[in-house]
């Protein structure tokens, strides 16, 4: 897992609209904003991309060929810093001139089982979740955390979101047995760091592994073994 890079704004984060904060407000030029995308390929044989919004729109790098040498994985979630521009592209919401491209940590949904994915592997050590949101067409689940540790290059933190071994499904207030969400799991491994200093970061789940279960669904069920107050579920509802 590669190390987080620590962002230094103070934003509110992943709301539905486009301008989440103005970074930079001069008399010189227009203010610096930053929001939370998805990175999409334009085709497979190009390295030309563009940005999704976690409400669906689109938006168009005007300079991405500064970009082309990082090569990025078709679905790669990122924070992006940006100028809007006057100009209209057509196909998309907005034209941007791109200023900073932060990734974000995007993983799969792993299934808890007896062979790769051991309780031991995965690890259940203490984190926080102060944020958790889905984006309005299903794909991911961006988490905001926190944890203790030294933060230092040589020492790896894993996070993953689980899928936990069959069990017998809950019984709810009707009798029916039916959940209206999906139980998983936010597992945190420390891999033995030291619990030196809070630290907090951002990652991104692709939920394609149960978009067959999401029909009739609220939305997710996550159960986190936080830092100070024990296991604790958080519900997390389908935009």
């Amino acid at each position: 897992m590669k190390k987080f890079k620590f962002i230094a704004f103070i934003f509110a984060i992943m709301t539905t609209t486009l301008i989440l904060q103005s970074c930079l407000d001069d008399n010189d030029g227009p203010a610096d904003l930053l929001v939370i995308s998805t990175i999409n390929k334009i085709s497979q044989d190009s390295k030309d991309f563009y940005f999704t919004l976690d409400n669906g729109e689109k938006m168009y790098p005007n300079n991405g060929q500064e970009w082309n040498s990082a090569e990025f994985a078709e679905g790669q979630r990122a924070f992006v810093i940006f100028n809007e521009l006057e100009t209209p592209v057509n196909g998309y919401d907005y034209n941007v001139q791109v200023k900073q491209i932060n990734e974000i940590l995007t993983k799969d949904i792993v299934e808890m089982d007896d062979d790769e994915n051991t309780e031991e592997k995965i690890g259940d050590d203490k984190i926080n979740t102060t944020d958790m949101r889905i984006n309005k067409d299903n794909k991911y689940l961006t988490i905001e955390y926190q944890y203790y540790g030294t933060h230092s290059a040589d020492k790896k933190h894993f996070l993953n979101l689980v899928i936990p071994k069959a069990e017998a499904a809950p019984t709810t207030e009707d009798g029916s047995g039916k959940d209206e969400y999906i139980n998983l799991e936010f597992r945190h491994n420390s891999e033995g760091d030291y619990p030196q200093t809070l630290g907090e970061g951002y990652v991104s789940f692709k939920l394609d592994k149960i978009k067959d279960r999401m029909e009739g669904k609220k939305g997710l069920r996550i159960r986190v073994n936080t830092l100070y107050s024990g296991i604790k579920t958080y519900e997390v509802k389908f935009p």
